[in-house]
């Protein structure tokens, strides 16, 4: 079961609860979580508000597309036991996501979906970041 928060604080209010919803329950199948409730939230920002987190919590200065943030560093053994797993925070910048869509050639719905299972594998512990600086250690 998927329990989202869902706020959208863009001008833009086609994309909807449903809409990402669909996205994480299928997700949540392929990756085989079974019946373990799933907490999150997906928010939808503008380009001043993911920047200003970008800076804060990355010290990068500029907007990004999307940015995630676990709740906890690990899936805690409590979660696993009671079966609910509250994952954190995914923030997806609406103006820069309709932007890549369109310099890529991709449908705003796929960039969209794509963004937010990149951030629901950030939130279960999938890490791109440093599995590139372990391929360059080697």
């Amino acid at each position: 079961m998927l329990d989202i928060a869902f706020n959208n604080s863009t001008p833009d209010k086609t994309r909807t609860k449903t809409f990402f919803a669909e996205i994480l329950e299928t997700s949540s199948k392929m990756l085989k979580l079974g019946s373990k409730r799933i907490e999150l939230s997906v928010n939808l920002v503008n380009r001043n508000k993911i920047k200003a987190l970008n800076q804060k919590y990355r010290d990068k200065n500029k907007a990004t597309d999307v940015l995630s943030f676990p709740l906890l560093s690990k899936i805690d053994k409590k979660s696993q036991i009671s079966g609910i797993m509250a994952l954190g925070d995914i923030f997806i910048c609406l103006p820069v996501a309709k932007e890549d869509a369109k310099k890529e050639g991709m449908v705003l719905n796929l960039k969209l979906a794509l963004l937010t299972i990149h951030g629901f594998l950030h939130l279960l512990g999938y890490d791109h970041e440093k599995q590139k600086e372990a391929l360059r250690q080697d």
